[in-house]
């Protein structure tokens, strides 16, 4: 039972990182149709900016905050300067794909050139002594800093998209972006807004991811991956398609890594996608964009 237990709060924790990345992915592509290959390159930059600012003096709330900020400007930037031209000369969708994923390459080894590469780990900042929850059970308090983020995040999230304005017009948008634009919606308005928050989102998962991995410029493949992973099996029917894929994906890897051969823990996220897929389609959830 303490074995389970631990493997729970083990799957849990990188679940919820895979269900962060999944909501950063499903912002932008739920607005706008673009799969965004840059968003774990967005959340690599953010740590690498964060240990590089805390290595210059700079404080702990200055260095998260410029960050972060840094990392929406980046891909607030990528939409402005390459996604919206593309768009504008009606580009098809293979061209833009195309253009992203240079971008993630670019970022990538771009920062690899720049930064070193060295992975350095980002201070935790609840500390890192461990709390027992029973002589063989126990979590880090980084841990418990990504549950309650997980909540905030997804929360805010859902509170966005049906409370605000702006959030209305990214769910118009998503259902039929031609008859959003006949009523009013601005629909490179809604392709900045998308871009700007799923940059956001990733840029904060690297200081809930980097306390207990690593910041390293190829830190950002695997949560990018698992994240695009966790989205389609959890599904495009809303943020919680998003928390459920992720946090399904996490307790099935840590499980498979604890009782199974670590050849097949490797596989587990594609082979769980497969299966998904090939019973639902559209995700577990459902949603039109999963299809």
């Amino acid at each position: 039972m303490a074995s389970l237990a631990q493997v729970l709060i083990s799957g849990l924790q990188i679940g919820c990182i895979y269900a962060l990345m999944a909501l950063s992915f499903y912002m932008i592509l739920s607005a706008t149709g673009i799969l965004n290959f840059a968003q774990g390159e967005w959340m690599m930059i953010s740590g690498v900016l964060g240990v590089t600012l805390l290595g210059l003096g700079v404080p702990y709330a200055a260095a998260l905050a410029l960050s972060i900020a840094g990392v929406t400007c980046l891909a607030v930037l990528s939409e402005r300067l390459i996604i919206r031209p593309l768009q504008h000369r009606n580009a098809s969708p293979a061209i833009t794909l195309l253009a992203l994923f240079g971008i993630m390459l670019v970022a990538r080894y771009g920062t690899g050139r720049l930064h070193g590469k060295l992975d350095e780990p980002l201070p935790a900042p609840l500390g890192s002594d461990v709390i027992f929850l029973s002589r063989d059970v126990f979590i880090f308090p980084q841990t418990l800093l990504i549950f309650a983020a997980t909540a905030a995040l997804f929360g805010g999230a859902v509170l966005f998209l049906r409370r605000s304005t702006l959030g209305r017009s990214l769910r118009v948008a998503a259902i039929d972006p031609l008859a959003a634009s006949l009523v009013g919606v601005n629909l490179d308005t809604v392709r900045l807004v998308a871009f700007a928050t799923g940059g956001l989102i990733a840029g904060c998962v690297a200081w809930l991811y980097a306390p207990l991995y690593a910041a390293g410029y190829m830190t950002g493949v695997i949560p990018g991956i698992k994240g695009f992973i966790a989205l389609f099996v959890g599904g495009m029917a809303g943020p919680t398609g998003a928390l459920l894929g992720g946090l399904l994906l996490g307790l099935l890897e840590v499980s498979a890594s604890r009782y199974l051969p670590s050849v097949y823990a490797q596989g587990i996220a594609f082979a769980l996608l497969m299966i998904v897929l090939a019973v639902r389609p559209r995700g577990l959830l459902g949603g039109p964009a999963a299809a």
